[in-house]
């Protein structure tokens, strides 16, 4: 199979996947955590409705099963994608946060400190996803290695120092200690780099996400929360794993519930208040920057879906550019 066809069949394959995970939570998995007002929205532990939260996470890891049997053939992160994709149709149903401020009045520090416990959950939530589809995805390699996406083998490793006929043995190498410490770096050197370069390119996703919400997110509005999150992340992780290309997808997907928990926990430094009008000016970071307008849920969905879209995009993009050499030299 060339490289393009395996690319088409990708697209597809996530495409129609995120399609019909939208629809399902769009249509079954609303009723299933429907919030005691319908209009409002959809939050769990400031309102006490442990239950649902335990729904809502059973719903979100059973769709990420499925979807992980359903993409096999693409990259991990694709699956990744069609299940935050599904994850917006719920988000998508709920009301705006001023109802939640409104019922609650003067107590928004407690509020915003429930809303960023809710924040880690979804981080958690987000992480067994990516945790079940490695292991679906695990399981079926060894069943049907030729169904599951492959990525190309890293460059070979360092061969170790070499005499003058022939690489040095096993034996020489453990004898001699400048070799061993030779050994012992470049045993330790790719792991290193692996993890300098994974959380250099979180920090610089958080901070090109910061700067773009500044310019997007500039009303509470849903339409406005769903686009501001969605383009600021897809465009920070495309630009970080650009910077820094790495294959972990842990290197997106973690900034926007890092990011979603540090702006809950500013929250609640709120001053009391009994002012119905309170919730606007709560809402705001920095004077005129609406960010505790989204939910946690839209932290996870659109937030979630834009990091990890810009970094399956980027990858796409950086594997089409590493294949053209090859083929034109086949050709």
């Amino acid at each position: 199979m060339n490289v393009h066809l395996r690319h088409w069949l990708e697209k597809a394959q996530v495409q129609l996947a995120a399609v019909a995970a939208l629809a399902a939570m769009w249509f079954f998995g609303w009723p299933l955590v429907l919030p005691w007002d319908p209009q409002g929205p959809l939050t769990f532990i400031p309102d006490g409705a442990y239950g649902s939260l335990g729904g809502f996470v059973a719903l979100v890891w059973a769709l990420s099963a499925l979807v992980a049997v359903a993409t096999l053939s693409a990259r991990a992160e694709g699956a990744l994608l069609a299940v935050l994709v599904g994850v917006c149709g719920l988000s998508l149903h709920c009301g705006q946060m001023r109802a939640l401020l409104w019922e609650r009045g003067g107590g928004l520090s407690a509020t915003f400190a429930a809303m960023g416990l809710e924040a880690v959950v979804m981080g958690v939530v987000l992480a067994g996803s990516a945790l079940i589809i490695w292991l679906v995805r695990g399981i079926a390699r060894r069943i049907a290695p030729r169904w599951v996406w492959s990525d190309p083998p890293e460059a070979p490793a360092d061969p170790g120092p070499t005499r003058k006929d022939g690489p040095a043995t096993g034996r020489e190498r453990f004898e001699a200690p400048s070799s061993l410490m030779t050994l012992i770096r470049s045993a330790l050197r790719p792991a290193k780099v692996t993890a300098v370069h994974t959380l250099a390119c979180l920090v610089m996703e958080i901070a090109m996400a910061i700067i773009l919400l500044v310019l997007t997110f500039r009303s509470s509005d849903r339409g406005q929360i769903a686009f501001a999150l969605a383009a600021s992340f897809f465009l920070a992780a495309w630009f970080a794993h650009q910077t820094f290309p790495v294959r972990f997808s842990a290197a997106c997907w973690l900034g926007p519930p890092i990011l979603s928990v540090a702006v809950f926990m500013l929250g609640t430094m709120q001053p009391t208040s009994q002012d119905p009008s309170v919730w606007h000016d709560a809402v705001m970071v920095a004077g005129n920057l609406p960010l505790r307008a989204a939910l946690p849920v839209d932290w996870l969905a659109f937030g979630g879906a834009g990091a990890v879209g810009g970094f399956w995009l980027s990858r796409r993009y950086n594997y089409s550019k590493q294949q053209q050499p090859v083929e034109s030299d086949r050709q």
